[in-house]
């Protein structure tokens, strides 16, 4: 019986996962090549087994982009029978990528997404460069394709928003504007009447190139939340207007009002709150 508990005691150690070199690479993840896709069309398709080894750059694959923040892009992998496969969903994974240049281009996220594989391209300025994306897996890649030519075009599209201007549709006149929530500035107030409503307000938002912009819907979608619906609610949204609401006024009183950018069903932007008297 004793010597059955030494011989286990001695084999059993030499079973475990940090030194089985198989069950260390059980949760990497094997792909061979990649797709970019914008809204369903292939704008990228990077498949490992056309480049010979001792190719150093994707020139089979090049990334055309404009300035600014360029249209919402997701992934696919090629697994090594060549099959296309969705990315891993492990919490140890994530999205990135290596810029030759990084003052030509850099890869941008909502707010609580970054590392995700749905993602932007910002084009920073006009050039050239390569770019190598990356499956990031705790400290090591566990996929990465060669350098891919990147051509950032003269076409200067919108960049991140950094406030939001709310004009009266009717009149095109501008009520107020306010920044981005973290820097609590705002510009005007907004006023209605007990039992009447507002014309409808428009909400545009803008960059720090003072590029106004409406986001893509879906997946953006304006949500404004008022502090008091006792006071003020919001009401006149419709399908057909996405960026639009109106005001209506409940009671005599003082409430603000809060704009958010939302992106897929979650908050992505938050406006600092305007105030809203009722009379």
């Amino acid at each position: 019986m004793s010597l059955f508990l030494i011989t286990f005691m001695i084999i059993g150690p030499s079973c475990s996962d940090d030194d089985d070199p198989v069950s260390s690479q059980a949760n990497h993840f094997d792909a061979i090549g990649m797709q970019i896709l914008q809204s369903g069309v292939v704008i990228l398709d990077y498949y490992g087994p056309n480049y010979g080894a001792g190719d150093d750059i994707a020139d089979l694959d090049t990334l055309s982009a404009s300035q600014g923040l360029n249209p919402h892009w997701n992934t696919k992998f090629y697994d090594e029978d060549g099959e296309l496969i969705d990315p891993p969903t492990d919490d140890d994974k994530s999205f990135g990528a290596e810029f030759a240049d990084t003052s030509i281009a850099e890869l941008w996220w909502h707010e609580g997404e970054d590392g995700t594989y749905e993602f932007h391209l910002r084009g920073k300025k006009e050039g050239y460069t390569t770019v190598e994306f990356k499956v990031l897996h705790v400290d090591h890649a566990d996929f990465t394709t060669l350098p891919i030519p990147l051509v950032i075009g003269d076409e200067v599209l919108h960049d991140a928003p950094i406030g939001a201007r709310l004009y009266d549709e009717e009149s095109g006149n501008l009520l107020t504007t306010a920044w981005i929530a973290d820097s609590s500035k705002i510009e005007g107030s907004l006023t209605v009447s007990v039992g009447t409503s507002t014309d409808h307000i428009e909400a545009i938002f803008f960059d720090e190139n003072d590029t106004e912009f409406w986001p893509e819907v879906p997946p953006h979608s304006l949500v404004v939340e008022s502090s008091d619906e006792d006071v003020v609610t919001i009401t006149g949204q419709e399908e057909n207007e996405p960026w639009a609401f109106k005001l209506t006024g409940v009671s005599e009183g003082t409430a603000t009002i809060t704009v958010y950018i939302y992106h897929d069903g979650s908050v992505g932007k938050t406006f600092t709150a305007i105030p809203v008297t009722v009379d």
